[in-house]
């Protein structure tokens, strides 16, 4: 072959992979317009937090205050119990109750019969699909103090009934457990799909050495997964404060405020309700800034303990 031709052929194959990209680039056009109209220019507005702005003003209306907003509120007596409140629903759901999913996608993996895992995986996937009015609706259907099943059945043994979602001590195990059930199908879809793509070659070479199920799930499919999970824990790390609160407000009352009012439920009533924009502004983005921080440090911790990072 002669030497022009080669060099001939490189701008043939470098104009195909240009047009291929370019092919590339439009599809991705539309979603990127979505992110940097509704994600990235609307960022202007956290700078609200360091203003004062009313109701009727605009973004770039209101004087600037500084910090004014951020030291009311760490000074506030509310924000030691709603921080802590915060803390440890996040701390449970992100720590304790994260490695139910895995444990719930390794047991539908490895069973034995497709029947019980179409099941278990459709019934465990249907309370995500459901409003999260509708579950709270069933919860006070379970809990409530007259009138709930549980009462129902204490009756039964002549016990007196029990405010469940007005003691304080009943509200955090109601939502958890609550909790558990409206998402541990929807969280292990991703487990699930992952272990799917397991090599099935290593898993009947471990039966043949005599490997149990047990050691199977251990030293195949744990490792087989975990760049997955610890990409989500990182992940997760950044909602570390940021907790919806339409749960948390359609159980809340005033028996139960102690340990029910957090950040998000903070922000909703000073914002929304109070109209209090450049303070619930100021929260949230304290709020987005310890996630931030928490994503950074998760994701330095996994890229050396592990080699798996996210950038």
């Amino acid at each position: 072959m002669k030497q022009t031709d080669v060099v001939g052929a490189k701008p043939k194959k470098r104009n195909k992979n240009l047009k291929m990209q370019l092919q590339l680039w439009a599809l991705m056009l539309p979603g990127l317009l979505i992110v940097l109209i509704f994600k990235y220019i609307p960022m202007y507005g956290i700078t609200i937090a360091f203003k004062d702005v009313n109701i009727g003003q605009s973004l770039w209306d209101g004087a600037w205050v500084g910090l004014k907003h951020f030291e009311r509120l760490f000074s506030s007596e509310l924000f030691g119990t709603i921080f802590k409140n915060t803390i440890v629903v996040t701390f449970v759901t992100n720590f304790v109750l994260w490695p139910l999913p895995i444990i719930f996608a390794l047991l539908v993996h490895n069973s034995k019969s497709k029947i019980a895992r179409k099941f278990s995986q459709t019934a465990t996937y249907l309370p995500n699909l459901i409003s999260m009015v509708v579950i709270v609706n069933i919860i006070n259907l379970f809990c409530n103090g007259e009138t709930g099943l549980l009462n129902i059945i204490r009756q039964q043994f002549g016990l007196d009934n029990i405010s469940f979602l007005g003691t304080e001590k009943y509200f955090l195990p109601i939502y958890f457990i609550s909790e558990i059930w409206a998402t541990l199908g929807a969280n292990a879809v991703i487990y699930i799909a992952a272990l799917s793509s397991v090599d099935t070659q290593l898993v009947e070479a471990a039966m043949i050495d005599g490997a149990s199920k047990v050691k199977r799930m251990w030293h195949i499919d744990i490792p087989a997964i975990m760049p997955t999970v610890v990409v989500l824990l990182i992940m997760n790390m950044g909602k570390m404060l940021n907790i919806g609160y339409e749960k948390f407000l359609l159980m809340q009352n005033d028996l139960n405020l102690g340990v029910s009012e957090v950040l998000s439920t903070y922000i909703y009533k000073t914002g929304l309700l109070g109209g209090q924009y450049s303070f619930s502004a100021a929260v949230n983005l304290f709020q987005n800034v310890i996630g931030i921080i928490l994503v950074i440090v998760a994701n330095r911790i996994a890229k050396k303990t592990a080699d798996i990072s996210l950038f």
